[in-house]
């Protein structure tokens, strides 16, 4: 298998933080070295050394958590996706969480360009106390005559296994010959958020909290959310505009973090 970006981490909990055991990158894919945001665990960020994705790349990253180990990941930048008249971009990740682990992965947000296909598929494989959040956006890129949705279509998969067992499987796929701006598409709006969170925190109560907090959110977007087959829920959301999606992201992370003992906000400090 020919790659063109493949990265691999491991972090554990010693002495009371959570340190980077190792970390592989090849290829276009590289890992900037450990920034800590939080003085007891690590914020990595994933690094694409090339101008964007494009035609036949294929890309792979597995990143494992050792029991306690506390991470936060996301991105340098957007995932920018051209156009690929011969083979979809395919891109492959897998996160494997100890025993009362905690992980949070907000990348930044996938363009699709003119012309683009994109097939992303995540796996997560979790023991029955660990914590996952996870949140992806869907924009569409610039095109030569001003259209929006110029690209063919993008395939976004989420898999989580607890304790081998299937819990949650999200599957979002956006053809443009399908007539997105349409009712039952998106109906008129442009960009998508998904983000799920899985977690013992997140009992019937919290739930109920919630329901209150996301009554809240902003009447320029539509936001609704799920509750998962185990504790924790999941939420999907179209908006105008990134930003307004990010902002959702940010407080919803913030809830969550709450609810597991963390009081202090996070900033990336990417801008």
């Amino acid at each position: 298998m020919s790659w063109t970006g493949r990265l691999q981490c491991t972090a554990a909990f010693k002495n009371g933080r959570t340190v980077i055991l190792d970390s592989y990158g090849e290829g276009a894919l590289k890992l900037m070295r450990p920034v800590y945001l939080d003085p007891a665990h690590p914020t990595l960020y994933v690094v694409h050394v090339g101008g964007g994705y494009v035609d036949g790349d294929f890309y792979q990253m597995e990143m494992t958590l050792q029991p306690d180990a506390r991470l936060m990941v996301t991105t340098q930048s957007a995932a920018k996706i051209y156009k690929t008249p011969s083979t979809p971009v395919r891109q492959y990740t897998r996160f494997s969480l100890g025993e009362r682990s905690v992980l949070e992965c907000f990348p930044d947000p996938t363009i699709a360009y003119e012309r683009a296909r994109f097939n992303q598929e995540t796996i997560v494989h979790m023991a029955s106390h660990s914590t996952f959040v996870y949140g992806d956006i869907i924009t569409p890129g610039w095109s030569e005559s001003g259209e929006l949705f110029r690209y063919d279509w993008i395939r976004s998969k989420l898999k989580v296994y607890q304790d081998e067992a299937l819990v949650l499987f999200d599957h979002l796929y956006l053809d443009s010959r399908q007539h997105l701006t349409s009712m039952l598409q998106l109906g008129g709006y442009t960009h998508v958020g998904s983000l799920v969170a899985l977690s013992p925190f997140i009992t019937k109560e919290v739930l109920e909290q919630f329901n209150k907090f996301m009554e809240e959110m902003p009447q320029e977007v539509r936001c609704g959310f799920s509750a998962a087959a185990v504790p924790g829920f999941s939420v999907r959301i179209l908006a105008y505009e990134t930003s307004a999606i990010e902002a959702i992201f940010q407080r919803v992370q913030q809830f969550i973090r709450q609810q597991c003992g963390e009081k202090a906000p996070v900033c990336w400090r990417k801008y």
